[in-house]
């Protein structure tokens, strides 16, 4: 897992000061964990690479007064309902040893064998809640999607590993490559023609009878 820099500088709690902290153009966040708590705000500056992305990143976190930079993760961030500004965030100080739940975007990677024949692919879902140790948290979790062919899947139980616990129910889909409607259309215009044909036979033969 990458890290960004976060400089911030301790602040006051209470309504007037979360006020007065985005006035001044700042952020408001909260630093917690085992043993701390620091209220502190920050620059949106240095929460636009962790915010407006589809990546996670950790953080480290050096605030005005603390000798020590503190490596967190984000937890929660609060927007406003009406501007999308960013309100408040919280980060969780990482323990070295004490797993961490988060979500980890899926990137798919390779040409499914049932798109050449046809077939259309479907990605049910964008990331996946994991949980693990700091030093075993993936930038992303790779999809190799190459031998997908139609009617295959990719379920939760198929990404099995011994780094991380994905936190899904095993059978939740991942991706498939399903037939397309011109597959199917196509199918259902070989079957159609194979039953006017097998009608057309059965009519010859019993006009045959018939003519005896």
């Amino acid at each position: 897992m990458k890290y960004i820099n976060i400089y911030g500088k301790k602040r006051n709690t209470g309504k007037k000061a979360i006020r007065f902290i985005r006035l001044s153009k700042e952020i408001p966040c909260i630093l917690y964990g085992k043993n701390i708590n620091i209220p502190f705000s920050t620059s949106l500056e240095h929460l636009k690479k962790i915010v407006y992305t589809t990546e996670v990143y950790g953080v480290s976190i050096q605030i005005d007064g603390y000798n020590n930079c503190i490596n967190a993760i984000q937890k929660e961030i609060q927007f406003d309902p009406i501007s999308d500004q960013i309100l408040h965030v919280d980060f969780c100080k990482i323990e070295k040893f004490k797993p961490i739940i988060l979500e980890i975007p899926i990137k798919s990677f390779g040409r499914p064998i049932g798109v050449s024949k046809g077939g259309e692919y479907y990605s049910a879902i964008k990331k996946l809640k994991i949980k693990a140790f700091s030093y075993n948290i993936p930038e992303y979790i790779k999809l190799n999607v190459d031998l997908l062919d139609i009617g295959d899947r990719i379920t939760v139980k198929n990404l099995y590993n011994d780094k991380y616990t994905i936190l899904h129910p095993s059978n939740t889909l991942i991706a498939r490559v399903k037939s397309s409607r011109i597959i199917k259309g196509s199918q259902e215009e070989k079957q159609e023609n194979k039953d006017n044909k097998e009608n057309k036979d059965n009519k010859n033969n019993k006009d045959k009878e018939l003519n005896k």
